[in-house]
């Protein structure tokens, strides 16, 4: 009886999505201020559903991905987003496209919210369940209900917590806001929450790395994201840092949603936190060599990974 429920399992595992993703395709116009003079580019695909595709075809991983794209969607981008349906990507029509200006500095990114498609919670029905769900949200397109649905018919969520705490004023600049209610529901419930750091300080209203990961839940993984410096992370009530590789930056823009899905396809496989933390950091670090999307180059980013992990240090 035990030999079939393993077969049964195996089975239901071999149908099973590995990993569905809630978020939104978008554009982007970047300045990056970074260069002399300023370089500009208008409509650059991005959005979390779309950088995830420069790792699940290196990953072989099982995926869907809702997303909605607007009637002004470029015709140049159509043939991108029919090879990448092959990954599951199921597409809701808007009228308008998520948009946003990026203005790049050495020290900082100022967002601004152009255009914005439709919300994601009626599209659930597109996906079945799976055995992670990340939710992305890039402004607004997810609420508390497509949280609660990830959590029903999943076994491990992760969650990227900026599209969920984002506001505009009105110039379209985004800045953070916390509805606390809300945000300590969500940090508590799911198994896997990431941040930025700046993110994390505005929460917790702390500047330390140990003060920062001591104000968040202990009873899950906390990642906060420090750029080029690595990660800082809760495991279990304790605290540790990994440093990531140096690598010339050429655009940082989708280095964590690269990071966190590559996170979940790893542990999916290893159900190790440290490990798979790294695996991320090292295709991150591969991203950010790379200014358009693109699936990354085959490399072993198994060694890569090691290497990171020889540098975790407890935080006490």
């Amino acid at each position: 009886m035990r030999k079939y429920f393993k077969v049964v399992i195996t089975i239901l595992r071999l149908v099973k999505t590995d990993l569905n993703i809630i978020s939104h395709i978008v554009l982007d116009d970047k300045i990056f201020y970074t260069e002399h003079p300023p370089r500009k580019i208008t409509e650059q695909l991005g959005g979390p559903a779309a950088y995830s595709s420069m790792v699940i075809p290196l990953l072989q991983a099982k995926t869907q991905c809702i997303t909605s794209v607007g009637r002004d969607f470029p015709e140049g981008y159509q043939l991108y987003l029919d090879s990448i349906r092959n990954y599951g990507l199921k597409i809701e029509i808007s009228e308008k496209t998520t948009r946003f200006l990026h203005e790049i500095h050495h020290d900082r990114r100022t967002l601004f919210l152009l255009a914005q498609a439709q919300s994601l919670d009626n599209s659930l029905f597109l996906l079945e369940g799976g055995r992670a769900c990340l939710l992305s949200p890039v402004f607004e397109e997810i609420s508390r209900f497509s949280v609660e649905w990830s959590k029903d018919n999943h076994d491990w969520v992760g969650v990227d917590v900026q599209g969920f705490v984002r506001k505009k004023d009105e110039n379209g600049k985004i800045y953070s806001h916390f509805n606390q209610s809300f945000f300590s529901y969500l940090i508590q419930k799911n198994d896997f929450v990431k941040y930025s750091l700046n993110e994390a300080m505005s929460y917790t209203k702390q500047k330390s790395q140990r003060e920062i990961l001591d104000k968040l839940p202990k009873n899950n993984v906390q990642i906060v994201t420090l750029g080029n410096n690595g990660i800082i992370y809760s495991d279990n009530g304790q605290f540790f840092r990994l440093v990531a590789p140096t690598e010339e930056v050429k655009d940082p823009t989708g280095a964590g949603d690269v990071f966190i899905t590559a996170f979940l396809i790893k542990y999916l496989e290893t159900e190790e936190v440290d490990f798979s933390l790294a695996f991320g950091m090292a295709l991150a670090a591969e991203k950010v060599q790379y200014k358009e999307i693109q699936v990354l180059p085959k490399k072993n980013y198994t060694s890569i990974a090691e290497k990171i992990l020889e540098s975790k240090k407890e935080i006490r």
